[in-house]
């Protein structure tokens, strides 16, 4: 019995012969692209996913005591509510990017509704010009930075088709989510620990951690509100995870681009949810709570309880969001 020179299994030195018998073999499958390096500690569901952080259950205090100088009784910040998170979850550590907004466009062909509030005259004032693609900033957005004039439907499209690509449970995190993530275990203002009073005494720490309305931001673009007395040396938006991250290593959850997140929004938490859950009204809702302040922002809406409600229609150049995800 004779045996083919084209058998298979033969050594690599017989390679060209089996070249010259047509068997050429199978190409390599191309490398899957593994996405950004991850920070230590995270995990990504996908290439373009967000990098998430597991955030442990705990207790803690929702809100501001009405003796705070900087308590805000007219977002309904105070009084306080204790809150225990019975279950550990998931944020991502840093806000959605341009880059990762930009992915789930192209996969899905999502289509934003056109038009953004900018700050022009003294003003927001709504323009049709202006949309996720072009915030209307001098220059044009970095992929690192915040995706911004997104509305609370465009942020919840975003996580359903996260949800539907891995196979886990995205969603927008609950109020009582991002400020217990916010705060990563401390009780004061700012997750750095200071303990400044009124707006009248700002504070120049604000600046190693966030991105807020600085001495630079004033001089390039006034506002008619109190700036922080330090530079962090952006104007506008900065690239996600340009500043100190907090005890969770999550960065950016006070300043750079407010953040939508599931809660309706109303100006008091009496008889809201001791827990995790986000507190939503039966027949839905058109106001959303935003959290965690913007460049734009001036110290006394730079903190960890300081929260706002916006209609979740709204686009804006300094709103964005980031995700939340049950944990496995």
């Amino acid at each position: 019995m004779t045996t083919s020179t084209c058998a298979a299994g033969v050594p690599a030195f017989l390679a060209a012969t089996l070249l010259a018998c047509g068997f050429a073999g199978a190409a390599p499958a191309p490398a899957k692209d593994p996405g950004p390096p991850l920070t230590p500690g995270a995990v990504r569901d996908c290439p373009q996913c967000p990098e998430l952080m597991t955030i442990p259950a705990g207790d803690f205090v929702l809100g501001t005591s009405a003796d705070n100088p900087e308590s805000s009784a007219a977002t309904g910040e105070t009084p306080p509510v204790a809150v225990t998170m019975h279950r550990p979850y998931s944020m991502s550590r840093t806000e959605v990017t341009v880059a990762q907004f930009r992915a789930f466009v192209a996969t899905t062909e999502y289509a934003a509704e056109p038009g953004c509030r900018v700050w022009l005259d003294g003003a927001w004032v709504l323009s049709r010009q202006h949309d996720w693609r072009d915030p209307g900033f001098a220059d044009a957005q970095a992929d690192t930075e915040p995706v911004v004039c997104v509305s609370w439907d465009d942020a919840r499209a975003y996580v359903e088709w996260l949800s539907k690509t891995t196979g886990h449970r995205y969603r927008l995190p609950s109020e009582a989510e991002w400020e217990y993530a916010a705060r990563g275990g401390t009780s004061t203002p700012r997750y750095w620990g200071d303990r400044d009073s009124g707006e009248n005494d700002l504070v120049a720490t604000v600046c190693d951690y966030a991105n807020v309305y600085d001495i630079s931001a004033a001089q390039a673009q006034p506002y008619p509100w109190p700036n922080a007395r330090c530079t962090d040396r952006y104007v506008g938006l900065a690239p996600v995870g340009s500043f100190k991250p907090n005890a969770f290593d999550l960065v950016d959850m006070i300043g750079n681009a407010r953040e939508w997140v599931q809660d309706c929004y109303t100006t008091s938490y009496v008889g809201r949810p001791a827990d995790a859950r986000a507190w939503e009204w039966a027949g839905g809702c058109e106001d959303r709570v935003v959290r965690g302040g913007s460049y734009a922002s001036p110290p006394e809406r730079s903190r960890s309880a300081a929260r706002g409600g916006e209609r979740q229609i709204t686009r804006q150049q300094d709103l964005g969001f980031r995700v939340a995800r049950d944990a496995d």
